[in-house]
């Protein structure tokens, strides 16, 4: 017998629904790679497919619409950038944690591939194929994210009427602030304003509401 055979048992066919989800897989992430590379205007189809490795057929066999694919791939991303948000914040006391969940809410939003994917909620105010697309992927990721705050806030969430309004106000203007960098890279740097933030949001997160 070689030296070289062996007895392993042979490793079993992946499924078509495997196959499938691995395809889509490979879509997306190449979606996410283009848009941060590319950008919106030139994240085609066709470089999209050749980046996944796949045929233009088969991406429109997944994804019948650009605008599909181009929201499946937000959807992808965003709850991978709010575990790596939250890793960790738990154990984090406060206000040691509100003031660590802004510094990293605001390090999120400098990274290239949330940045492209506003840039596609910006290109949406004059594509309504790729508005009705993302119509459906931001409620349930906006709901994950106040979700998100009242497990790392909880006192604050059962106790602070305004509590859902100071985590939009957060929300926005950490949002607002990576837009307008992104538009005029020569401001100065946004550190007041993330700790006038800061301030107004221990206030709420971590301090008793006022009787």
């Amino acid at each position: 017998m070689s030296e070289f055979s062996s007895t392993a048992a042979p490793r079993a066919r992946r499924t078509q629904q495997e196959r499938r989800d691995s395809t889509r897989l490979k879509l997306l992430e190449a979606t996410v790679e283009c848009l941060v590379e590319l950008g919106y205007a030139q994240a085609t189809t066709i470089a999209i497919a050749q980046r996944a490795g796949i045929s233009q057929g088969a991406l429109f066999k997944h994804f019948p619409t650009k605008a599909e694919l181009l929201a499946a791939a937000v959807a992808h991303l965003f709850p991978r950038l709010i575990s790596e948000y939250r890793d960790g914040l738990d154990a984090i006391p406060n206000p040691d944690r509100v003031s660590l969940a802004i510094e990293r809410l605001w390090s999120i939003y400098q990274r290239p591939e949330l940045i492209a994917a506003l840039e596609l909620y910006i290109a949406a105010r004059t594509d309504a194929e790729l508005a009705s697309a993302l119509g459906s992927v931001d409620p349930p990721h906006r709901r994950h994210l106040h979700q998100v705050a009242r497990e790392l806030f909880p006192g604050a969430a059962s106790s602070h009427p305004d509590f859902d309004a100071t985590i939009e106000l957060i929300l926005n203007a950490v949002q607002g602030a990576a837009v307008g960098g992104v538009a005029l890279p020569a401001n100065p740097d946004h550190r007041q304003m993330l700790a006038l933030l800061t301030q107004l949001a221990r206030r709420t997160l971590s301090s008793p509401p006022q009787p």
